[in-house]
């Protein structure tokens, strides 16, 4: 009866341990398909962070270009050139992050599928940013609103096929406007008011790719986070 008792005991601790193994293993098979998600997903998000960031960055010096150049410097410029100048003026891009993985762990609760700790709390510290860096679009959009009804005193709007251009590749539809022209260009920059919006949408622009820059390096973080587990 020791004996069977014994077998019985064991069968039953073997099957626990079966079960468990079984399980643990699902968890980690569930790991490794979310750290894949993860890592397409903020690859995505990095590229494109990179490219919203580097646009403001070049607006920022096409409008400085603008503010120094002397009309004949204006007026040496190439179509292309002028046509940038002027979509400075009013451009805005937003960050629109791929966040299917991500809000699928945490709104599911199975964050806890992620061993490291530092993971888990990096993917919170994203959400929070992205919510932070969205709450500068609006103003952003307000300014240009404003200086589109400003550059409509001066003969605008304008564009150009060449700089017309969203993340799916050239807008079409707009060739019924004018391109602008070096003469648009300096009467822009004689409106000190409109001038005066223009700097001011930059400088809010610079807050957002102030807070753009941080996003960037949480991005970082976690691909560099889920690469170590992978």
């Amino acid at each position: 009866m020791i004996g069977e008792g014994v077998v019985i005991v064991a069968s039953i601790l073997l099957a626990f341990a079966i079960d468990a193994a079984w399980a643990q293993r699902q968890v980690r098979s569930e790991e490794r398909e979310a750290l894949a998600a993860l890592e397409t997903e903020f690859s995505a998000n990095l590229e494109q962070i990179d490219q919203v960031i580097d646009i403001y960055l070049r607006d920022r010096a096409r409008v400085a270009t603008l503010r120094q150049a002397t009309p004949e410097e204006l007026r040496t410029l190439s179509q292309r050139e002028v046509s940038e100048i002027m979509l400075a003026t009013s451009n805005i891009w937003s960050f629109d992050p791929v966040l299917g993985a991500t809000d699928a762990l945490i709104s599911s609760g199975r964050l806890g599928v992620l061993r490291d700790p530092r993971l888990r709390e990096a993917l919170s510290t994203f959400t929070n940013l992205v919510a932070d860096a969205a709450e500068d679009v609006p103003a952003l959009r307000s300014f240009v609103e404003e200086i589109w009804r400003f550059e409509g005193q001066h003969g605008g709007p304008w564009s150009d096929p060449e700089t017309e251009v969203s993340w799916a590749g050239p807008i079409e539809g707009f060739s019924f406007l004018p391109r602008a022209t070096p003469d648009d260009l300096i009467r822009v920059r004689e409106d000190p008011l409109l001038m005066s919006l223009v700097a001011r949408l930059h400088l809010n622009a610079a807050y957002y790719v102030g807070d753009l820059q941080r996003l960037r390096s949480e991005i970082a973080n976690v691909l560099d986070l889920v690469g170590a587990e992978s």
